[in-house]
C-alpha cells in the first residue's frame, strides 16, 4: 500500500489570532457631572472607553479621599453629588432598579464574558460569592470584594450588618473565608504589607467587621465554626504587628468581655491551638515585635479572667471529690479502711482536670527559657491550682544536677511553683469553708515538692561540689518546708472543725501527707552533711542562714525525721555565740551579714531546744564562759528577747536550776550592772552553774536538810512556800570562798536580794540567807529601790507574756481529758499489713492492732489474735537488731491472751494492752532509758500477770535504783504515764485497787523529790481523774485510798480553784451517796 500524498495547505482557513498586548486604561480629569455621567455610561460595544471612565472615576474619588487638592476638594464633592443624585432610580422600593444601574449592567456583563479586569473595579451582591472565589492567584479580584463587603458591614456603625449577613451564603461562605484566611505574603516588610495588604489581611478585617457590628446571636453562629475561629489565627505570627493589634483588640472587646455571650461559644474560639498561636507572636518572635506586648497582656489576662471563657475556677479538688455520698465504712460488718476505703482517693492515674484547654496549652510552654512563658504558665498555676498536678505528670523534667542554662531555668520554675500561694481552705472551689473529705495526698505533695523534685535528685544537689546547686537545693528544701507546715496547720483546723468519721480522715491525711513529704525531702543525714560542708565566715553568711532554717523547720515540722540522724549542735553554738561575742567589741562587719548571723543564731537556738545532745555548762572551743553563760551574757544585751529568754529558762529548769519562772528574772537582774569585763563574777556564775549540775544529788540533800532544820513544818507540795532551786544552793556553799572578792559578793548580795523579792520568802529561804550572813564580811546591802528597778527591766508583763504564749487557762476547769470511749471501726486490723513493717510500726498501726484484743467484741478478738499472729511470723523472719525483742514480746502477748482470756472468751484489759504498745515503742529505741529493765521483765516468763503488771513496775521503778544515774524520776514517770493511759475500764480499775496503787502513786507525789517534777505530779492527778470517771471509781477512791484526806493535804493554803480542790470537788460529786453515809458512819457527802 503506498503513501497518502500530503494535502495542500488550506489557505482558507484565517490564522489564529494572537493574544492582545494588555494596554492600561487612559485616566482623564474629571471637571463636571456630565462628563462623569458619558465616561460610565455602558455600552457592549464600548467596553474598553467603560474602562478608562472606571479608572477616570476612580482617580476622581482618591483626589477627594487622600486630599491631593485641597483647594479644589470642595468643587469635587459638588460634582461627585451632582453624580450620584442622578444615578438614584424614580422609585426607591422598586429592587429591579437599582442604585448605579449602569455600572450594575457591566459588572454582570463582565461576570458572564469572564472579562476580569472589567470585574475587578465593580462590586455587586449577587455576583459576590463569585469574585469571593476567584482563583488564588488572582488577588486582584478576591481584594475589591473584601474591601467593599467590609464597608457595607462597618458602614454607619454596624447598621448593614445584619442585613449582609443574612446572604452569608453570597456574603460569608464559611469555606470561601477559610481559604481566603490561609492567603498570605511571608517576608514582606511593614510597610510593603501596609501598601498593598494581603488577601488574609483584607479577610480578617472583613471578619473582625462582623465581630464588632453583629448581633449577639450572628456572634454566637459565626464562633460556632470551629475551623473559622482557628483560621483566623493560624497564620498571626506571619501577620503585620497592626492586623495582630487589631486582632486581639477586637477579639479582646467585642467577644472576650462581651458578657452577653455564653462561655461555651468564648470557649470555642480559645482553643489550645489558637493560644499556642499567640503565644508564638508573644513569646517567640523577634525582639522587635511591635505587637509582643501586647500578645502577651492578651495571654494573662485569659490566663487569669474567668470571664473569659477558657479559664474555671478550680483548687485541690478535682470534680466530685469534696464528700462522699455515704459515710466510709457503711454496711453491716463492714471494716473502715479510712483514706483507702474511698476510691478515688489517691489513684495511680492523673488527676480529672476542669482546664483540659488550658493543661494542654501549659504543656506546650517552656518556662525553663523564656521568662514571659513561666510567667504565664504561673499565672495559670495561680488561677487554677488544679493545674499543677496534672502538669508535672505530663512533663518531662530532667533535673539531674549540672550547672547548665536548661537546669538553672528548670531550677528557677520549680522554686516559683513552690512559692504559691496555698489556695484558701486548701482549695476547695465548690463552697466556701473547709471541704468534708481532705485533699488527695498525691495532689497537696505535688505542689509542696513536685515530682521531678525525688528524694535522689535532691540528695545529689546537697551533694555537689557546686556551690550554687547545694544553695539551690537548700532553698527548695526551705521553702518546700514552709509550706508543708502552712498546709498542715490548715489541715489540722479542718479535723478540728469536722466531726465524726471525717475528722478521722483528715487526721490519716495528716499522716500521710508527712509520710510522703519525708519520702521525698533527703534524709537529716544529707541535711547534716550539707550544714557541716558549708563555711562557716562571712562570705557564705547566705548559705549558713538557709541552712540553719532548714535544720530549724526539720525540727520543727518532721521532728520524726530529724531525730532519726543524731546531731550535736553544741560546736555550732558555740561559734555563733563567740561570733556574737567578737561583734561587740568590733563594728566593722556589714550590716546585712550581721542581720544573717543574727537570724541564723536564732535559728540555732530553736534547734538547741529540739536537740538532746547540746553541753550547755562545759566550755567548748574559744569561749571564755560554758554556752548557758555566753547566752545570759548575750540575753542581757537584748533583753526583750523572748526566744532567748524562753531558752534559758528551759534548760535551767531541766536541770532544776530553778524552780520557777521568777528565779530567771531575779538572776538576770543581778547581772545588770555586772561589766562584760568583770571575769570573777562571770566565772563564779559559770562555776556555780557547773557545780550544780555535775552533783545534783549533794544540793538536793542540801535543801532537804535546810527544809528539816528551818521549819518542820515546810512541805515540798506546799505552794504557799516554794523550794529555791540548785543555783541558790550552790551559789550559798561557795560564798565562802569568794568573801575575800568584793565584787562576786556584791553580786551575790543583789542576787539573793532580787531571789527573795521574787519567790515567796518562807522559813527556808530565809535560813538560806541567814546563812550567808555568819562569819562573812559583806558589803554594804542593795538599794531596794534598785533592786526593784532593774526586776522591772527584765521582767516580761505576765498577761503579754501569757498572750505571746498562746496561754488561755480556765482556773474553774480541771486540765485532764476523761478516758476515750472504744470505737467500733478497727480499719488497722489490716492497714499494717499494706505498709513495710518498719512505717507500720513508726505510724501506729501496730499499736492499733494490739489494742483490738481490747475489745468488747468478740469477733474483732478473732481477727486481731489471726493478724497479731501473722505479725509474729514476720518479725521473726526480719532481720532488724530490734526484732528479736519485738517477737519475744508479740510471742509473749499472744500466749497471754491464749491462756488466760481466750477460753472464757474474755476482752485483754486494756492497762495491758496499753502495756504491750508502749514497751512495743521502748523496744523500737534500744536507747531508751527502761529498755534494760523491759528486757529482763521479758525474761522471767513466757506470760504475763495482768493482776501483777501495776505492782511489778511501781516496786522496780520507785523502790529500785535506775539504770542510768539520772533516770530515776523518769522510769517513774513512764510508769504513771502507763497507768493514766491504760485506765479505762472497770476491770483496769480493779487491779490498780488490789495492787493498792493508788496509795502507792500518791505517796510518789508527796515525796520530796518529786516537788521540782510537774509532770509527774500533773499525771498523778490525771491518774485520780480518770479513775473518778469510771464506774464506782469515785467510791474506790474515797473508801479504799483515803483520797478525800489527801487532796485536803496537798491542796494550796487558801486556794479552792486549784487542782487539787477541783478534783475533790469532782470524786465527791461522783459518790454513791448511800454508800458514802454508810461508810462514813452517818455523814453525808454534803458534809464531807
Amino acid at each position: 500500500m503506498s503513501k497518502r500524498a500530503r494535502e495542500e495547505q488550506d489557505t482558507t482557513r484565517p490564522p489564529k489570532r494572537s493574544k492582545p498586548d494588555y494596554q492600561p486604561p487612559a485616566v482623564e480629569e474629571i471637571h463636571y457631572a456630565r462628563q462623569l455621567q458619558q465616561f460610565l455610561v455602558f455600552r457592549q460595544d464600548g467596553i474598553h472607553q467603560l474602562r478608562n471612565g472606571i479608572a477616570s472615576f476612580k482617580a476622581f474619588l482618591e483626589t477627594i479621599l487622600y486630599r491631593k487638592e485641597e483647594d479644589n476638594r470642595g468643587r469635587l464633592l459638588s460634582i461627585l453629588r451632582e453624580y450620584l443624585d442622578s444615578q438614584k432610580p424614580a422609585d426607591v422600593q422598586d429592587i429591579s432598579t437599582p442604585f448605579l444601574a449602569q455600572l450594575w449592567q457591566a459588572w454582570s456583563y463582565a461576570s458572564q464574558n469572564n472579562n476580569d479586569y472589567l470585574s475587578s473595579s465593580h462590586q455587586h451582591l449577587r455576583l459576590v460569592k463569585r469574585g469571593l472565589d476567584a482563583p488564588k492567584h488572582k488577588d486582584f479580584v478576591v481584594s475589591p470584594c473584601l474591601r467593599l463587603l467590609t464597608e457595607v458591614v462597618s458602614f454607619d456603625g454596624g447598621a448593614l450588618a445584619r442585613e449582609a449577613y443574612k446572604r452569608r451564603e453570597q456574603t460569608f461562605d464559611i469555606n470561601s473565608v477559610r481559604r481566603n484566611l490561609g492567603l498570605y505574603r511571608a517576608g514582606v516588610s511593614e510597610e510593603e504589607a501596609k501598601r498593598k495588604p494581603s488577601v488574609r489581611t483584607l479577610t480578617v478585617r472583613y471578619v473582625l467587621a462582623h465581630l464588632k457590628y453583629l448581633h449577639e446571636g450572628g456572634k454566637v453562629d459565626l464562633l460556632k465554626s470551629r475551623p473559622l475561629c482557628i483560621a483566623l489565627l493560624h497564620h498571626l505570627a506571619d501577620d503585620p504587628a497592626d492586623v495582630v493589634n487589631e486582632i486581639l483588640s477586637v477579639t479582646e472587646q467585642n467577644v472576650l468581655k462581651d458578657t452577653d455571650l455564653p462561655r461555651s461559644v468564648k470557649g470555642t474560639f480559645l482553643t489550645q491551638h489558637n493560644l499556642e498561636r499567640v503565644t508564638e507572636v508573644a513569646t517567640r518572635s523577634p525582639e522587635d515585635h511591635a505587637a509582643a506586648d501586647r500578645a502577651f497582656a492578651w495571654l494573662k489576662s485569659v490566663c487569669t479572667s474567668p470571664s473569659y471563657g477558657v479559664l474555671r475556677e478550680s483548687g485541690w479538688y478535682p470534680a466530685g471529690t469534696t464528700k462522699l455520698e455515704s459515710n466510709v465504712g457503711d454496711g453491716n460488718g463492714a471494716i473502715d479502711l479510712g483514706l483507702d476505703s474511698i476510691d478515688f482517693y489517691d489513684r495511680a492515674e492523673r488527676p480529672d482536670v476542669r482546664n483540659s484547654t488550658l493543661l494542654d496549652w501549659c504543656v506546650t510552654l517552656r518556662p525553663h527559657s523564656d521568662v514571659k512563658e513561666r510567667e504565664l504558665l504561673l499565672a495559670c498555676f495561680t488561677s487554677a491550682p488544679e493545674l499543677v498536678a496534672p502538669y508535672f505528670a505530663e512533663k518531662n523534667m530532667q533535673l539531674e544536677p549540672k550547672l547548665s542554662n536548661t537546669w538553672i531555668g528548670y531550677a528557677s520554675f520549680l522554686f516559683e511553683v513552690i512559692r504559691l500561694d496555698v489556695p484558701s481552705y486548701l482549695g476547695n472551689a465548690e463552697e466556701e469553708g473547709y471541704a468534708e473529705l481532705p485533699p488527695q495526698t498525691s495532689i497537696v505533695l505535688e505542689n509542696v515538692l513536685p515530682r521531678p523534685l525525688t528524694q535522689k535528685t535532691l540528695t545529689r544537689c546537697l551533694n555537689q561540689s557546686s556551690e550554687l546547686i547545694t544553695f539551690f537545693a537548700i532553698r527548695i528544701l526551705v521553702l518546700a518546708t514552709q509550706k508543708l507546715w502552712t498546709i498542715l496547720e490548715q489541715m489540722r483546723r479542718a479535723a478540728k472543725a469536722a466531726s465524726g468519721e471525717n475528722a478521722r480522715l483528715w487526721t490519716e491525711a495528716i499522716e500521710r501527707t508527712l509520710a510522703g513529704f519525708t519520702q521525698r525531702a533527703p534524709s537529716m543525714k544529707d541535711i547534716i552533711a550539707a550544714f557541716r560542708k558549708i563555711s562557716d565566715d562571712d562570705e557564705h553568711a547566705l548559705q549558713r542562714e538557709a541552712v540553719t532554717r532548714l535544720l530549724r523547720l526539720y525540727f520543727e515540722v518532721t521532728p520524726l525525721q530529724a531525730l532519726d540522724e543524731p546531731f550535736d549542735v553544741s560546736a555550732a553554738l558555740t561559734t555563733a555565740l563567740s561570733r556574737g561575742r567578737d561583734a561587740s567589741e568590733v563594728d566593722d562587719t556589714d550590716a546585712s551579714v550581721k542581720a544573717l548571723r543574727s537570724i541564723e543564731l536564732e535559728h540555732l537556738l530553736v534547734i538547741v531546744q529540739h536537740s538532746s545532745g547540746m553541753k550547755w555548762f562545759g566550755k567548748q572551743g574559744g569561749l571564755d564562759y560554758s554556752p548557758i553563760v555566753s547566752l545570759l551574757r548575750l540575753h542581757l544585751r537584748d533583753l526583750q528577747n523572748r526566744q532567748i529568754r524562753s531558752l534559758v529558762r528551759d534548760v535551767l529548769t531541766e536541770y532544776s536550776l530553778i524552780t520557777q519562772h521568777g528565779e530567771v528574772d531575779a538572776l538576770l537582774a543581778s547581772l545588770l550592772r555586772v561589766d562584760s569585763d568583770d571575769e570573777e563574777v562571770w566565772t563564779f556564775v559559770d562555776d556555780c552553774l557547773a557545780r550544780a549540775t555535775r552533783q545534783p544529788v549533794k544540793y538536793v540533800d542540801q535543801l532537804e536538810s535546810a527544809v528539816s532544820e528551818g521549819n518542820a513544818n515546810v512541805k515540798a507540795a506546799d505552794e504557799d512556800t516554794v523550794l529555791p532551786g540548785l543555783l541558790v544552793m550552790t551559789v550559798v556553799e561557795q560564798t565562802a570562798f569568794v568573801h575575800e572578792k568584793p565584787e562576786v559578793m556584791t553580786w551575790i548580795d543583789m542576787y539573793l536580794a532580787a531571789m527573795g523579792r521574787i519567790q515567796n520568802v518562807g522559813p527556808v529561804f530565809a535560813k538560806l540567807t541567814a546563812d550567808i550572813s555568819r562569819g562573812v564580811s559583806r558589803p554594804s546591802p542593795p538599794d531596794k529601790e534598785a533592786c526593784e528597778e532593774q526586776l522591772t527591766l527584765v521582767t516580761f508583763p505576765v498577761a503579754t507574756e501569757d498572750v505571746a504564749n498562746g496561754v488561755a487557762k480556765d482556773a474553774a476547769t480541771l486540765p485532764f481529758v476523761p478516758p476515750a470511749t472504744g470505737s467500733d471501726d478497727h480499719p488497722e486490723l489490716f492497714r499494717w499489713a499494706q505498709k513495710d513493717l518498719g512505717r507500720a510500726i513508726e505510724d501506729g498501726d501496730i499499736d492499733g492492732l494490739i489494742l483490738c484484743l481490747c475489745s468488747q467484741h468478740h469477733e474483732i478478738r478473732v481477727q486481731a489474735l489471726a493478724q497479731i499472729r501473722l505479725l509474729f511470723g514476720k518479725l521473726k523472719g526480719r532481720n532488724a537488731e530490734e526484732s528479736g525483742q519485738m517477737t519475744v514480746l508479740i510471742g509473749e502477748l499472744i500466749e497471754t491472751y491464749e491462756q488466760q482470756y481466750l477460753p472464757s472468751q474474755k476482752a485483754l484489759p486494756y492497762l495491758t494492752g496499753c502495756f504491750a504498745k508502749r514497751a512495743l515503742a521502748v523496744l523500737n529505741e534500744p536507747t531508751h532509758f527502761i529498755y534494760p529493765k523491759l528486757c529482763r521483765f521479758m525474761m522471767k516468763s513466757p506470760e504475763w500477770r495482768s493482776a501483777r503488771l501495776p505492782s511489778y513496775w511501781l516496786a522496780n521503778t520507785v523502790h529500785a535504783q535506775p539504770v542510768e544515774d539520772d533516770a530515776y524520776w523518769r522510769e517513774v514517770h513512764w510508769v504513771v504515764e502507763w497507768l493514766v493511759d491504760g485506765l479505762t475500764t472497770s476491770a483496769d480499775l480493779e487491779m490498780l485497787r488490789r495492787g493498792d496503787v493508788f496509795e502507792k502513786i500518791m505517796a510518789v507525789y508527796s515525796s520530796p523529790g518529786a516537788g521540782r517534777m510537774k509532770a509527774l505530779k500533773s499525771a498523778v492527778l490525771e491518774l485520780l481523774y480518770r479513775a473518778s470517771w469510771i464506774e464506782g471509781g469515785c467510791d474506790v477512791l474515797v473508801s479504799r485510798a483515803g483520797v478525800l484526806s489527801w487532796l485536803e493535804m496537798v491542796k494550796g493554803k487558801g486556794k479552792e480553784d486549784d487542782v487539787p480542790s477541783l478534783l475533790r470537788t469532782r470524786i465527791l460529786e461522783g459518790c454513791d451517796r448511800e454508800r458514802m453515809v454508810k461508810w462514813s458512819g452517818g455523814v453525808g457527802v454534803d458534809q464531807l
